[in-house]
């Protein structure tokens, strides 16, 4: 028998993962957000982008 324990450590290592995988997400999309705030800023005020909030 493989026993209790792999078991144990199978769902603590997949809660380790997705929770990186969580936070690899997140800041993801902070990068994301940051980045095209900076491109619409690039763009100047006559591109009709609007206020950037």
């Amino acid at each position: 028998m493989v026993g209790y324990g792999f078991g144990i450590l199978y769902v603590v290592v997949m809660a380790v993962l997705v929770g990186l995988a969580i936070y690899a997400l997140v800041l993801l999309i902070i990068f994301l957000r940051l980045r095209i705030r900076e491109l619409k800023a690039a763009q100047g005020p006559g591109s009709g982008a609007g206020p950037v909030a």
